[in-house]
C-alpha cells in the first residue's frame, strides 16, 4: 500500500503513453474496416447485402457474367442424318418381266418346266431335286431334263415316282451308246427320249449346250442346280434371261 501511494510522475507520463498507442491503433484499425466496407461496395452492389433483392437480380439478368435464363447459349445439336428407313431407292423393273412372273404365280394351268444342273451333285441336293420333280409332274406340269448324272438324273427319278411317263421329256445331247450305263438303265423307264446321234463327233460340252438350247425352247420356266463354276448350267440360265423365261438358280456352294 505504502508503494502505490508514493507513485512517480514518471509512471503517471508512461501509463498516458499507454494509452495514446491504444487510441491510435484503435483509430487506424476503423479507418481499414470502413475503407474495406466502401472497396466491398464498389465491388459488389449494394443488393449484395439486401437478400431480398436476389431474386429481383436474377429475373432482370443481372449479377456476375450477365446471364440470362431466357437466353439460349448458342449450343445447338446437329441433327444426325441417317436416312429415311421408310424411302429406299429401289431399282426399277422391266414391266413385261413383271407381268410374266405375275402371270406364272396367278396362272393355274400346267407349265413347262425344265429342271438342268451339276452333274456334282451330294445326296441330299440329289433327294431335294427328286422331290421337286415328283411333286411338278404330280400337279400336271410337263418336266423337260437332260440325261446326265447327278442333277438330272434325279429329276427323271422323281418325275417317274408319279406314274405320269407322258409329263416327262429327255433330250440327249449325243446318242443312247454314248451316255453311261447307269443312265442308260434309268432311261429304259421313259417314255418320251430325243438323241441328237448327230452331235456325237463333238465334244460332249459343246453337244451340252446345243441339247440345253432346245431344252430351253420346249419349256417356259428352268430351275438350275449349280455351283459357281458350273460354266455350262450357267449359260443355260443366261441364255434363259436372254428369251424372257422366268429362272430359278439355285446355288450349291
Amino acid at each position: 500500500m505504502k508503494g502505490t501511494q508514493n507513485m512517480g510522475s514518471d509512471d503517471i507520463i508512461g501509463s498516458s503513453s499507454v494509452l495514446s498507442r491504444m487510441r491510435s491503433r484503435k483509430t487506424a484499425l476503423d479507418a481499414t474496416t470502413n475503407s474495406g466496407s466502401d472497396e466491398s461496395d464498389e465491388l459488389f452492389p449494394k443488393y449484395a447485402h439486401n437478400p431480398d433483392d436476389l431474386d429481383l437480380v436474377t429475373a432482370t439478368g443481372g449479377g456476375v457474367g450477365e446471364f440470362k435464363p431466357d437466353e439460349k447459349l448458342g449450343l445447338e445439336r446437329e441433327t444426325a442424318n441417317v436416312g429415311d428407313p421408310q424411302t429406299a431407292q429401289m431399282e426399277p423393273m422391266n414391266i413385261t418381266k413383271v407381268l410374266t412372273e405375275l402371270q406364272a404365280i396367278q396362272s393355274q394351268g400346267p407349265k413347262k418346266y425344265c429342271i438342268l444342273g451339276t452333274r456334282h451333285c451330294s445326296f441330299l441336293h440329289q433327294q431335294i431335286v427328286e422331290m421337286l420333280a415328283y411333286a411338278l409332274v404330280l400337279s400336271g406340269n410337263h418336266l423337260y431334263t437332260s440325261g446326265a448324272a447327278g442333277t438330272n438324273a434325279a429329276a427323271i427319278r422323281g418325275a417317274l415316282r408319279a406314274f405320269q411317263p407322258q409329263l416327262l421329256t429327255v433330250v440327249l445331247p449325243q446318242s443312247m451308246s454314248r451316255q453311261t450305263p447307269e443312265s442308260q438303265e434309268l432311261l429304259q423307264d421313259v417314255t418320251n427320249v430325243v438323241t441328237m446321234p448327230q452331235n456325237d463327233a463333238m465334244p460332249l460340252d459343246v453337244a451340252s449346250r446345243i441339247c440345253n438350247s432346245h431344252l430351253l425352247s420346249q419349256t417356259d420356266h428352268l430351275i438350275s442346280f449349280a455351283f459357281h463354276e458350273s460354266k455350262t448350267v450357267l449359260e443355260a440360265a443366261q441364255e434363259a434371261q436372254k428369251l424372257d423365261m422366268l429362272v430359278t438358280l439355285l446355288y450349291l456352294d
